[in-house]
């Protein structure tokens, strides 16, 4: 970003925001403008300094955390809330972002992770500030996300699962901003798979009489991965009201913001589906070993080679491969003429248990062999976007990560917050 991102530190403990300011110090394009002791000065000083990022302590006196992130988002939208706080229960993640919080740190946290943050809610706050009308607005040269749509014309083969566990891997492998954005229209599992729970999704989006970046943005809802999913409408009869031309908007909007958007889809040609596969820089069109699937599969090849996609924009990726069961994968390939991409292995006993708990196996399971091929599934997105390995980061023994570790010790071992539930 070319102007620093200001930023306002609260939190009751002096040597905290002292040592917040610290960490801080380290970093050129971050510049803190501001202190507050509580809720209440935080929300009287973020509308005189208008920070682009608020850093917020969750247990304060005279207003806590949660209080003063509602008050904030309602009166000052234009700023971004990261709260802090030594709880890392889940629930006190879904409580800080039900009042508007944008990201959530939990004590003790590193510089990197201090700063990965700030950056990340900054330049959410720029693009929001923006009220972009378009991505071909003229005269900003932003750079454009990569949509990825992940696609089948057959039910039931795992495509959902694939979209939400490559979203989590490509955050997690990159450090990138990265969305999901469910356009199952009718009967959407996204935020069930990431334990999410929407408030605003895709069918409030289209009712509004004009979208821009600020509108979209607010219906985001952030996953503790990092990622974050515009949801599907709440209820069947609400997917007539997204047109294509919704989709086509909503997906502009976010390739401005997110470094990869990753698009789960229903399984028929409609226009919303249409308008997300133009707009793909890549589809992943996904496979089972068995027949009706296979000639699904074809058939929609077909119609994808009539639309004049290039052939290098799709990448075949074989879902729940094995060599025990089902077709050969040789005999797949002759039927569909051309060879396999990517095969992720089956593993129903990892997968179920994933699904029903809502938490995504590349998380909890990192190293099975189903996580693994999702996670080089995810490397070689981020290849295609340029992406490498090899990009300058901070080493886990460096020293402003050290620094981050020890300020936060003391606040870390006697925690005083009252669980959110009870707050009056």
């Amino acid at each position: 970003m070319s102007n620093p991102i200001d930023v306002l530190i609260v939190d009751d403990v002096a040597e905290t925001r002292q040592n917040v300011r610290t960490l801080l110090s380290f970093e050129p394009d971050i510049r803190v403008v501001g202190e507050a002791a509580n809720g209440r000065e935080a929300v009287a000083l973020a509308k005189r300094l208008r920070p682009g990022v608020i850093l917020m302590d969750i247990n304060m006196p005279v207003a806590d955390g949660i209080e003063a992130a509602e008050a904030i988002s309602r009166e000052l939208p234009s700023a971004s809330v990261v709260i802090m706080s030594v709880q890392g229960e889940y629930e006190y993640l879904r409580k800080a972002m039900a009042a508007g919080a944008r990201d959530y740190l939990v004590k003790p946290f590193t510089a990197e992770e201090l700063a990965q943050s700030v950056r990340r809610t900054g330049e959410r706050h720029s693009d929001a500030a923006a009220g972009l009308r378009g991505p071909d607005h003229p005269g900003r040269p932003s750079p454009r996300g990569r949509v990825v749509t992940v696609f089948s014309t057959k039910g039931g083969i795992g495509k959902t699962c694939i979209a939400a566990n490559l979203s989590v891997a490509l955050r997690q492998c990159t450090g990138s901003k990265v969305c999901a954005v469910d356009l199952d229209l009718q009967f959407g599992d996204m935020a069930v798979l990431l334990d999410l729970q929407p408030s605003r999704t895709l069918a409030d989006l289209a009712r509004e009489e004009t979208m821009d970046s600020s509108s979209v943005l607010s219906c985001m809802l952030l996953h503790e991965s990092g990622v974050e999913l515009l949801a599907a409408p709440a209820r069947p009869e609400q997917a007539e009201i997204v047109t294509g031309k919704h989709v086509d908007a909503v997906l502009r909007y976010l390739r401005e913001s997110y470094d990869y958007v990753v698009v789960d889809t229903p399984q028929s040609f409609q226009d919303p589906l249409l308008a997300a596969l133009d707009l793909s820089d890549m589809i992943l069109l996904v496979v089972t070993l068995d027949v009706p699937t296979i000639k699904s599969v074809k058939l929609c090849m077909e119609v994808m080679d009539s639309l004049r996609y290039p052939p290098e924009k799709t990448v075949l990726v074989l879902n729940r491969s094995s060599r025990q069961i089902g077709v050969r994968i040789d005999d797949l390939e002759t039927a569909l003429g051309r060879k396999v991409d990517f095969h992720i292995p089956s593993d129903g006993r990892l997968v179920v248990p994933s699904v029903n708990s809502g938490v995504p196996f590349v998380r909890s399971h990192p190293s099975a062999r189903i996580s693994r091929a999702v996670t080089e599934l995810a490397l070689f997105v981020a290849r295609q976007n340029g992406w490498s390995e090899k990009r300058p980061q901070l080493a886990p023994g460096n020293a402003l990560q050290s620094i981050g570790r020890k300020l936060f010790r003391k606040r870390d071992s006697a925690p005083t917050i009252q669980p959110l539930g009870r707050r009056e």
